[in-house]
């Protein structure tokens, strides 16, 4: 009978040891699924970092164009002076040219005093020379001028393109046209990459729309910023029913319309409607299905596989990690993700 009893006990001492190994090899895969998260958190706050640094150096660009503006104003006023003394000493000359002629009048009614009529041509072409170096000189400062306001102009312009730059890049908006295709997509961890970046003006927080053949799948917004290309998150809520983005879908930004008041009616007249003008710049978007799942009436969002122990996931870990089910059973599915409102709706 102690024979059964001890066969028993080591059945039961084997079970034991044999969970307490796959309990272990699930913490250390946690574990390191947990480091991997670490260094993509920093990652995204070096980017974040980076952009800080751009925009100060976009800031002191700012205020040394602004700088040189008031330099330029500065000398312009000083040629302005210039030329409006040049003026008056061109009307006081004009003024003894009148009188040299005068004076020459004089002499050559006076035939007798040739010494006299001579001292006065030399009087008058020495006079003659004053006042065609005045005329040169009056010309040349009004090109100095006339090139100083240029220039003045060109500043200005140069300072409110920065400025309009500024302001896309803080509210996140692509200037001019802009159409890609997804790189990769890493559904299960709620984020994509998306070919093209700063060198094809991709801004930080930028909205993206994503379709296939013509039909909207989700929206994404950018989060991350690279030269060749961006990151960016799917929008909670946004993605349609029963889809998952795939590497090849093309991308669009997101054409925002601005709604701008008319003027009010007179009185006793009807009120003018609302004008709305797209987005200057932006490329027209497909056009989307019946069912629009970027409107209203938003449904919950496909649930995802639980990255730190659910069941396999359907994609390759982007982090080299390899993701599936634990040993010794299948682990529990994570709960559906509830639904989240659009806050760019």
């Amino acid at each position: 009978m102690w024979k059964v009893f001890l066969v028993i006990s080591s059945v039961i001492l084997g079970g034991a040891a044999y969970l307490s190994y796959s309990n272990m090899e699930v913490v250390k895969e946690r574990i390191a699924q947990v480091a991997e998260q670490n260094q993509l958190l920093e990652a995204r706050q070096a980017s974040l970092a980076k952009t800080n640094e751009e925009v100060a150096q976009l800031e002191q660009s700012i205020q040394m164009l602004k700088d040189e503006a008031e330099k330029l104003g500065t000398e312009k006023i000083d040629l302005d002076a210039k030329l409006v003394e040049a003026q008056s000493n061109e009307k006081a000359q004009a003024a003894k040219l009148v009188t040299a002629k005068e004076d020459l009048e004089e002499a050559r009614s006076l035939m007798g005093n040739i010494a006299k009529v001579e001292a006065l041509q030399k009087e008058m072409n020495q006079i003659r020379a004053q006042v065609e170096e005045a005329e040169i000189e009056v010309v040349q400062m009004e090109g100095a001028a006339a090139a100083a306001k240029v220039e003045a102009d060109r500043l200005s312009k140069v300072t409110e393109e920065l400025k309009a730059l500024r302001l896309d890049q803080e509210a996140g908006l692509i200037r001019g046209e802009f159409q890609s295709e997804i790189r990769n997509a890493y559904n299960q961890w709620g984020f994509v990459v998306v070919q093209g970046g700063n060198d094809q003006g991709v801004v930080n927080r930028a909205q993206m729309d994503v379709y296939r053949r013509g039909q909207p799948i989700c929206k994404l917004l950018v989060t991350s910023v690279e030269p060749t290309y961006s990151v960016a998150d799917i929008i909670p809520g946004s993605l349609a029913p029963g889809q998952s983005v795939q590497m090849g879908d093309t991308v669009v930004k997101t054409v925002r319309a601005m709604t701008t008041t008319a003027p009010s009616a007179p009185a006793g007249g009807a009120a003018a409607p609302a004008a709305t003008a797209p987005d200057e710049g932006a490329s027209p978007a497909p056009a989307p299905a019946a069912d629009d799942p970027f409107g209203g009436g938003m449904s919950a969002p496909a649930a995802e596989p639980d990255p730190f122990g659910g069941s396999a996931p359907a994609e390759p870990d982007p982090f080299g990690g390899g993701g599936g089910a634990m040993e010794g059973g299948d682990a529990p599915a994570a709960p559906a993700t509830p639904a989240e409102p659009d806050p760019f709706q």
